[in-house]
C-alpha cells in the first residue's frame, strides 16, 4: 500500500498564508480537499504536485521526498488542474505522443481508451476545448501512466449536471484499482457520498482532518458551516445600516 505524507506544510503567497499542515493518505482511498474558495486548497496541491519548490516542511511518497526525489516521486502522482500546461495548439494524440515520454509508464493504448470513454475528439486543439472538455482531458492522460496517487483541483466546476455523477462514479473506479485520490472542492455534493476522509481548510489553516464516519449524522456541508470562519463582506454592512441608523446620525 502506498502512502503520501505532508508533513508540516507552510507557503506564504503575498498577504496568504498557507499554515502548518500536516496528513497523510493511502493508497485505495478518496480524500476531499473542502473549503471556501480562497482557502488554500489549490496552493497545497500545487505543493504536493511538485508545481510550487518554495515551501516549508515535506512532502513524502513512500518514504522519498518530493525535493530531494522528484523525478522518482512525480512517476507516482497524476495532477488535473487549470494550472496544468498542454501543448493548446495541439490535439489530444498530439499532447499524448509529446509528453507521455516524460512518464515511465504512460501508455498511449490506455489514453485511447480514456479518450474514447470520456467522448473525446482526438483531432481537435486543446485551446477549442471548453473548461469541462479540458479537465476530462486532463483525466485521461493523468489515468495513462498508472498513478499511485491522483490530485483533482476543483475538477468538476466546469461539468453539466449529468456528467458530474458518471465522473463520480468513474472516481469510485479508480479508487477501487487502489489509487489514492485527494479532491478539493467547494460543491460539497460532489464527495458527500463517495469521501473516505475529509480534511477542512480555512483562511490556510487546517481545521478538519477525519474520517467521513467520524461526523455521525452530520453533513459535510455541516462540518464546513461549523468550522469555516464567518467572514463579513462590506455588502453585508451596508446591509445592516438601516434608515433609522442614517436618522439618528
Amino acid at each position: 500500500m502506498s502512502k503520501m505524507q505532508c508533513i508540516g506544510i507552510e507557503k506564504k503567497v503575498h498577504a496568504f498564508s498557507l499554515k502548518p499542515i500536516s496528513f497523510q493518505m493511502e493508497s485505495g482511498y478518496l480524500t476531499g480537499l473542502i473549503g471556501v474558495n480562497g482557502a488554500g486548497k489549490s496552493t497545497l496541491i500545487r505543493i504536493l504536485a511538485g508545481m510550487e519548490p518554495e515551501y516549508e516542511g515535506e512532502v513524502m511518497v513512500d518514504g522519498m521526498t518530493l525535493k530531494d526525489n522528484y523525478e522518482t516521486v512525480k512517476q507516482k502522482i497524476a495532477v488535473v488542474s487549470e494550472d496544468i500546461s498542454f501543448f493548446k495548439d495541439k490535439n489530444a494524440l498530439e499532447n499524448g505522443e509529446l509528453l507521455g515520454c516524460y512518464f515511465e509508464k504512460f501508455s498511449m493504448e490506455e489514453y485511447y481508451r480514456w479518450l474514447d470513454r470520456l467522448k473525446l475528439p482526438k483531432g481537435q486543439p486543446i485551446f477549442q476545448f471548453s473548461k469541462g472538455m479540458y479537465m476530462k482531458f486532463q483525466l485521461a492522460f493523468a489515468m495513462s501512466h498508472e498513478p499511485e496517487f491522483l490530485l483533482l483541483d476543483e475538477p468538476t466546476s466546469g461539468f453539466d449536471p449529468v456528467f458530474r455523477k458518471d465522473f463520480m462514479r468513474i472516481l469510485q473506479e479508480i479508487r477501487d484499482r487502489k489509487i489514492g485520490i485527494l479532491m478539493s472542492t467547494h460543491i460539497i455534493s460532489d464527495i458527500e457520498n463517495i469521501a473516505d476522509y475529509v480534511i477542512l481548510i480555512d483562511g490556510g489553516e487546517m481545521k478538519l482532518n477525519d474520517t467521513k464516519e467520524a461526523f455521525g449524522n452530520q453533513t459535510i456541508q455541516q462540518m464546513l458551516e461549523k468550522y469555516s470562519v464567518k467572514r463579513t463582506r462590506i455588502g453585508d454592512l451596508l446591509k445592516r445600516k438601516t434608515v433609522s441608523d442614517y436618522d439618528a446620525s
